[in-house]
């Protein structure tokens, strides 16, 4: 849980948490003001740079703007050969084959 200040604390310790927010991708200080529920944070630039790029990105998905690369494959992910009608026919073929012989054991 990230350190919880208020403002007067945060400003007597403003470079501190400013090194703090800095070196170190992520980290941030949540400010707090007596009497209010509202909030503010502390970041690194660079980092809220990243989240509002991955924030973009993630809309353009969900609006369908954005594209995948064109080098994308999906993990697991074949293709199937010219002239294959049904390339998981053998797989098929031994599965029925072998639940076939297992129904057959029931019967005995």
């Amino acid at each position: 849980m990230p350190p919880i200040l208020t403002i007067s604390t945060a400003r007597q310790k403003f470079f501190a948490l400013f090194a703090k927010v800095t070196a170190h991708r992520g980290r941030k200080v949540i400010i707090a003001s007596r009497g209010s529920e509202d909030h503010a944070v502390l970041i690194g630039e660079s980092y809220l740079n990243e989240l509002e790029a991955a924030a973009k990105r993630l809309r353009d998905i969900e609006s369908g703007k954005a594209k995948p690369a064109s080098d994308f494959k999906l993990i697991g992910s074949g293709r199937v050969a010219e002239g294959v009608e049904d390339p998981l026919a053998d797989i098929r073929s031994d599965a029925n084959a072998l639940w076939e012989k297992k129904l057959a054991s029931f019967g005995k």
